[in-house]
Formats: C-alpha cells, sequence, structure tokens
C-alpha cells in the first residue's frame, strides 16, 4: 500500500470522525428534553447510513472509483464515521444506567436496521 493510499484513508478517517461527533452531538441536542434523552441516536443514525454508503460503493458495479479513492472513502470516511466500538460501549452504558428498553432497542436497532441497509444498498446498487 502506497503512501497515498495511506494518506487518503487518514484524511477520510478524519473527517468521517468528525462527521460522527458532530451527529452525535446533533442528537444529544436533539433529543435533550425528550424520554429519548441519552439514546445514542447519533450513533444509530451514521452506522444506518454509512452501512447503506458502504453497500452502495463495494456493490455498484458501474461505480468505478481508483483504488486509492475507495480506500479514501470506504476504509477512511465510512470507516471512521461507523463505529462499532462506540456502539457496544453505548449499548452497555443504557443497561448499566437501567434503561433495559432503550438499551434493547438501540442493540436491536443497529443490527437489525444495518443488515437491511446492507440488502437495500446492494439492491439499489444494482439498480443504478
Amino acid at each position: 500500500m502506497g503512501t497515498i493510499s495511506l494518506l487518503g484513508i487518514a484524511v477520510g478517517g478524519a473527517l468521517g470522525a468528525l462527521c460522527r461527533y458532530g451527529v452525535s452531538l446533533l442528537f444529544q441536542g436533539l433529543l435533550r428534553s425528550t424520554p429519548w434523552s441519552g439514546f445514542p441516536l447519533g450513533t444509530l443514525v451514521v452506522n444506518i447510513v454509512g452501512t447503506f454508503l458502504l453497500a452502495l460503493l463495494l456493490f455498484q458495479p458501474r461505480l468505478s472509483l481508483p483504488p486509492q479513492l475507495r480506500l479514501t472513502v470506504g476504509t477512511g470516511f465510512l470507516g471512521a464515521l461507523t463505529t462499532f466500538s462506540t456502539f457496544e460501549l453505548e449499548t452497555d452504558q443504557l443497561f448499566r444506567s437501567s434503561k433495559a428498553l432503550l438499551g434493547l432497542s438501540y442493540l436491536f436497532g443497529n443490527l437489525l436496521l444495518g443488515y437491511l441497509m446492507i440488502l437495500l444498498g446492494r439492491a439499489v446498487a444494482l439498480r443504478l
């Protein structure tokens, strides 16, 4: 892997991480005074949207991006935007704070909706 590919992954990763953080802050603010306060909706949203975009990137046969750009977008940006470790930590925090219903909603929302986004992304990509 060349220096340009590594630099692309690093730049894409930095932008993806900043985007994920911004989306999390946005949804924290929107949910602040609701019964959903504390629910990590921002992480759920970026996981679902990022999964769909990754499926489009990988399964669209006419989307012939150069390998370096594919690494920048797929591995860098989308890899940093979506994050399984944060998902696991936030699930644990919900359960430990006695919010089992929110924890289960978050757990199954990420898993089920994420998988549905793979199916939808592939279907859309193959029709483009």
